[in-house]
């Protein structure tokens, strides 16, 4: 029997795009076992479409959709729904992406071949292409097979270098990254934690991250998404890259703080890279460490 699979989405006024998302999900060549949908008190039209097009194809079977009743924003929407989630796959999806008709077929495919792999995260394509409000970083990782990667166990990659649309969690890493999610409060640039920022740092400690160097969707890159204007609020907090940024070392601190009041996940930690982890935070000053 293959791998059971469900698609979370967070929707929120999202009427112009989701449509199309809906309609690459629907034509997966391999079919999702369910998929949760949960609008976050819209004022426009997502809803409706939302419900009609569940209608008109006749989803309601395993289409779950509601309708929030009140507000929780995207990162606990997300989380509430990842921690109702009950197959062997979860995969986050972004409401105005458009998936490769194959990108289930591809990710469950990796899942299945590495018993370890707990996250995938895949490339993606961008539109519009001539963006400039997005830089792809690249990943220290090494090959482990042909277009498949480990994504290694360093300082900079404990910064999410792939987005949660790209992301597959297996079930077994569930409940690691909702404990970080509520435990390290804030991500690499001092913002609230998100739901894959906390599904990356679970995998990479625990030795389950990997990265498929295929594009398994489109990608759109919106000056008026949700995201984008959280930046734009917040742009005093987007300080260049991880190891210039003191709010990386705020987040590293957390990370030391997390590991040594729970042990369950301390043997995912090196103690060489433990080592590092301490140089770093204190070279800012900070007494705090992981041992």
């Amino acid at each position: 029997m293959g791998l059971t699979s469900t698609v979370i989405m967070a929707s929120y006024n999202g009427s112009e795009y989701i449509y199309e998302q809906l309609q690459s999900i629907f034509e997966q060549t391999v079919p999702v076992t369910k998929v949760l949908i949960r609008d976050d008190r819209s004022s426009d039209d997502t809803a409706t479409i939302v419900e009609d097009f569940i209608r008109l194809h006749g989803l309601a079977d395993h289409w779950d959709f509601q309708i929030n009743p009140q507000r929780k924003g995207w990162r606990e929407n997300f989380i509430d729904m990842l921690a109702a989630s009950k197959t062997d796959v979860i995969f986050y999806s972004d409401q105005d992406d458009i998936w490769r008709h194959d990108k289930v077929a591809a990710s469950l495919a990796s899942f299945a071949a590495v018993d370890e792999m707990e996250v995938l995260v895949s490339d993606y394509e961008i539109i519009p292409a001539d963006q400039k409000l997005l830089f792809v970083r690249q990943i220290e990782e090494e090959i482990v097979a042909e277009k498949l990667y480990k994504i290694a166990l360093t300082l900079n990659n404990l910064a999410i270098y792939r987005p949660g649309c790209g992301m597959a969690l297996r079930s077994s890493i569930v409940k690691s990254t909702i404990d970080i999610f509520r435990e390290i409060t804030i991500d690499f640039n001092g913002l609230s934690q998100t739901h894959d920022q906390a599904a990356w740092l679970a995998a990479i400690i625990r030795g389950s991250l990997y990265h498929l160097h295929e594009s398994l969707f489109i990608r759109r890159i919106r000056a008026d998404s949700t995201w984008q204007m959280e930046k734009r609020a917040n742009q005093n907090l987007f300080l260049g890259l991880p190891k210039e940024n003191p709010n990386f070392i705020r987040y590293l601190s957390e990370i030391a703080k997390h590991f040594h009041d729970d042990q369950s996940e301390i043997e995912g930690l090196e103690a060489d890279f433990k080592q590092i982890v301490n140089q770093k935070i204190q070279k800012f000053g900070s007494s705090k460490n992981i041992d």
